[in-house]
């Protein structure tokens, strides 16, 4: 979600799925062009039902209003990622996709942003409704002192059986959302795993624990990872009150997530860049571990 694996692979990767290897493939999504794909049609039909809506369609001023300010753009910025966190875990098309993927991992920062991505799946259909609800208000707001001589003059035109029709079209669209919702959140939260990174400081060390806290209803947390240690250092003092400090923070994570498993690197002379350098920071990272005790990790 960064969009730093072009340069942590040194590859050219962007917003499609690339091979990096032979079994493995990275994406760095664009959110705007999921939101468009996964709400254009609904953001459609509900500008042609609030043009329906007596007088606005005969007001040009407040036509364009509609037409520019209601798009996919306007949608929040965590719905748009949520958005593509259904594309790749997306349960309908997951057996009819050309590649078959059996680990999908997904690299973001622990605030909450990333807290929005578990939630949203589940609760976006209320989203979406009350971002369009509260838009129908601001077009009804801006045609509210229309006197009452010029609605009785527009309604006999007013076509309350497309309107209807139009109305259902866009409840059954909102019950599909809501369906694939439940089933991207039950999938995160039956066979998804967070793994937390951390600097051993106290910000970074404040930071996990609140993600903790705040991800547990959502997914299965299951280990920790303790990064960029400076090594123990030969004549440096500063180096040594560095690594104290390092050393004190690391105790206390591990104090704090005792019950998890906790992995501790310390920080490489050569920047991890490259396939050749992420091996290096696996290896400082897991030894000689087999990938089941990576992916299924014991404390």
């Amino acid at each position: 979600m960064a969009h730093n694996l072009s340069d942590l692979f040194k590859l050219n990767i962007g917003d499609k799925l690339t091979a990096l290897t032979k079994n493995l493939w990275g994406i760095e999504p664009d959110p705007d062009s999921y939101a468009k794909k996964y709400t254009e049609d609904l953001i459609e039909k509900m500008k042609i039902l609030m043009k329906q809506m007596p007088l606005v369609g005969r007001i040009p001023q407040i036509e364009k209003f509609i037409d520019t300010t209601f798009t996919s753009d306007s949608i929040p910025l965590a719905l748009k990622n949520a958005m593509f966190f259904q594309k790749i875990l997306d349960a309908e098309d997951i057996n009819t996709q050309e590649i078959q993927f059996d680990i999908i991992i997904a690299d973001f920062p622990p605030t909450a942003n990333m807290i929005t991505l578990f939630e949203i799946p589940e609760d976006q259909v209320k989203v979406v409704l009350k971002y369009s609800l509260n838009f129908y208000n601001s077009i009804k707001g801006a045609i509210k002192n229309v006197s009452k001589m010029w609605r009785q003059i527009i309604k006999p035109f007013d076509n309350y059986e497309e309107r209807r029709e139009l109305g259902r079209e866009i409840f059954n669209m909102i019950v599909e959302l809501e369906k694939r919702g439940e089933r991207i959140s039950d999938l995160i939260h039956d066979v998804g795993s967070l793994r937390l990174v951390t600097i051993a400081e106290k910000p970074s060390f404040e930071e996990i624990k609140r993600a903790r806290d705040l991800t547990k209803r959502y997914i299965k947390l299951e280990g920790v990872h303790i990064n960029m240690v400076i090594p123990e250092p030969k004549k440096c003092d500063f180096c040594d009150k560095i690594r104290t400090l390092q050393l004190n923070y690391t105790s206390e994570i591990k104090k704090e997530f005792k019950k998890l498993k906790i992995w501790q690197s310390e920080k490489l002379k050569e920047e991890p860049i490259g396939l050749e350098g992420l091996r290096s920071l696996a290896y400082e990272v897991y030894g000689d571990i087999t990938p089941n005790e990576i992916l299924n990790p014991k404390p």
